[in-house]
């Protein structure tokens, strides 16, 4: 313990004093680091998967598409609770958190991840899985997967940039956008041009609500408060703008905006499906990165 005690003050005030004074946390902002930096990048690698692999799952739904449930399960199961388990550390302790659902997002998140596996292995083997009840109760608990790792983060009132109230309908429009191409690149590469054709008129309307939701989250935290001001500034004029303009402005929303109006009159093209898709994923990477690595602290005074 005495060595942790004496590592975490060599790294907060190293001796060139460059490092966090021991009152600077109490009269300003503070950035946060325990969930995007070292270990914490496997938390934002962790909801992203959980996120598009329940997209997956739900936009399939729809169309009571079989593959798309299965690969969505296996994203959401193998890939996001791989992920999740690298950042726990030991596996043998983390069991705990699922003791206390009335108390811990986190714990409630273990548990509808445990019933969405549950019911969705049923739906996948089952014959009579797809029926009304049955997808409605999925795409439920499909939509709570989805904005599961930004509610963990909603509700830490400490970091105002989590809080705001942005957060949760951004987090659930970009899992069905980034789902929704998943799927019509599934289609496409699975010979199903009509129904590939047909999600290009969805896959506009996504975007656009997508687009609305990433500036209204901007202009919404930029006068939430100072210290939520201060998140946004960092994203907009600080370290993060380079990973912010190019990655989320320019892949993320320009490159998908271009790539809609080429193909406005749904004459889809599989290459650019597959540019589309590469870049929606790389711009909703880069877009929980910023928000995550931006958020500060409140001062205490």
């Amino acid at each position: 313990m005495k060595d942790k005690i004496d590592d975490l003050e060599k790294n907060m005030f190293p001796s060139d004093g460059t490092g966090l004074k021991p009152y600077e946390w109490m009269v300003r902002p503070t950035a946060q680091t325990q969930w995007i930096d070292d270990k914490g990048l496997f938390l934002w690698l962790a909801f992203f998967s959980s996120e598009i692999g329940a997209g997956l799952y739900f936009m399939s739904l729809f169309h009571e598409y079989r593959p798309g449930i299965i690969l969505g399960w296996l994203i959401t199961l193998i890939l996001g609770g791989t992920i999740h388990v690298l950042y726990l550390g030991n596996p043998f302790r983390a069991w705990r958190m699922i003791m206390k659902p009335n108390t811990s997002e986190l714990s409630r998140g273990v548990w509808i991840i445990g019933i969405f596996a549950l019911l969705g292995f049923f739906q996948m083997t089952s014959q009579g899985g797809f029926n009304i009840v049955f997808n409605f109760i999925m795409g439920i608990l499909c939509l709570l997967i989805i904005s599961h790792g930004f509610v963990t983060m909603n509700v830490i009132r400490a970091l105002p940039a989590w809080s705001s109230t942005m957060v949760l309908p951004l987090s659930l429009i970009s899992g069905i956008w980034v789902g929704s191409q998943l799927l019509q690149m599934m289609f496409v590469m699975g010979g199903s041009g009509v129904l590939a054709s047909g999600m290009e008129v969805w896959a506009k309307v996504f975007f656009l609500i997508y687009l609305i939701c990433v500036l209204l989250y901007v202009w919404g935290t930029y006068h939430a408060d100072k210290i939520a001001k201060e998140s946004i500034v960092i994203q907009l004029k600080g370290k993060l703008s380079q990973i912010f303009y190019i990655g989320v402005g320019g892949v993320g929303l320009v490159i998908p905006a271009l790539l809609i109006l080429i193909m406005w009159e749904g004459n889809i093209n599989g290459f650019l499906l597959f540019l589309r898709l590469i870049a929606v994923l790389v711009g909703d990477l880069a877009l929980r990165y910023t928000i995550m690595k931006s958020a500060v602290y409140k001062p205490l005074f």
